[in-house]
Order: C-alpha cells, then sequence, then structure tokens
C-alpha cells in the first residue's frame, strides 16, 4: 500500500485537470460488487464534458450519501469498471469516472446555518464544504466559519450560489 498526500490546486487549476465538473446528485452506490465503491449519480447541473441530466458512475472513495449532491471534478478512466461476478453485479460493466486528489475534487452540498448575518435566514443557505488547506478557493469568497473561529485544519462552507457561479465564470471566461 502506498500513501500519497493530496496535491494542493487553485480552484481553476483543479477545473482544468478535470474532465468533468458538474453537481451530481447520488442516486445509489454500491461497495460489494466491484474492487472500489462506485456510486451512480445524474448531473443536476453541468460545467465542464458532460450534459446536464446524463446518468454518470463514480468513484473510489467511500463516504458519500445516497440522495445527496456532490460538486465533482472527475477525471474519466479509459477501460471500464467490470464486476467482480456477474451474478450479483448491480450495474454491470461501465465507464466510470475518478474522483481525485485523495478525494478532495468531491465536495458536499448541504444546507447549512454557519454562514455571517445578525439573522437567521442571513446565516442559513445552501453551502458548499470545500476543505481550503488543499483546495485554494479565491481570497474574494467568503468560506465559514472563519479560521479564527475554528482549528487550523478544517473544511469550511461556501455559499453554493456564489461557488457555482464561480465554476460558470471558469466554464464561460469570455462571458
Amino acid at each position: 500500500m502506498t500513501v500519497t498526500e493530496p496535491g494542493v490546486y487553485e480552484l481553476g487549476d483543479l477545473f482544468k485537470a478535470a474532465d468533468v465538473v458538474a453537481l451530481v446528485k447520488v442516486l445509489s452506490g454500491d461497495t460489494e460488487n466491484y474492487d472500489c465503491a462506485v456510486y451512480k449519480g445524474e448531473v443536476v447541473k453541468s460545467f465542464k464534458g458532460i450534459q446536464q441530466g446524463t446518468r454518470i458512475y463514480f468513484g473510489p472513495f467511500l463516504g458519500d450519501k445516497l440522495g445527496y449532491e456532490y460538486v465533482l471534478f472527475l477525471r474519466n478512466v479509459a477501460d471500464p469498471i467490470t464486476p467482480k461476478t456477474t451474478a450479483t453485479a448491480s450495474y454491470g460493466t461501465i465507464h466510470y469516472s475518478k474522483v481525485f486528489d485523495q478525494g478532495y475534487s468531491s465536495m458536499e452540498t448541504s444546507y447549512e446555518c454557519v454562514f455571517d448575518g445578525k439573522e437567521i435566514a442571513q446565516q442559513c443557505d445552501y453551502g458548499v464544504r470545500v476543505c481550503p488547506d488543499y483546495i485554494k478557493i479565491p481570497r474574494s469568497m467568503p468560506a465559514f466559519p472563519s479560521k479564527e473561529n475554528d482549528a487550523p485544519f478544517g473544511c469550511r462552507w461556501v455559499r453554493k450560489a456564489i461557488f457555482n457561479a464561480l465554476l460558470d465564470t471558469l466554464a464561460n471566461p469570455k462571458k
């Protein structure tokens, strides 16, 4: 077994390194029939390399939550992934995309109450969980909780609408 550290990417460089960038809803997962965890998802919003509404298979990291949406930066795998046995294979032989950077290129989305604002309505919003020690976001993009209120290492939440707008800009730089 080889232990590797994840890379440190500027968000724009992560976007360039990925074959597919999309907001994906996890529909199901299979940890039994393949050599790694494989998830089936539906593309809710595409930023790069795939059509909205497409069903996609991805992995290999455990922990994605069924029914949740993730912003995924994926690399396409050349060869299809084949189940260990065909008798119980839930997806069969499939084309597969890989979450890279030791899993940091998969970012959970969720409704959270961690943002700034005096009123609850301002503090609660849909967010994207980014680990800025590995994925560098622009300084102009506020992340919560702030480093002053949290441990030195940790993942933080950014507002989903702002994050998606940044991905739209990376996808269409001339707009």
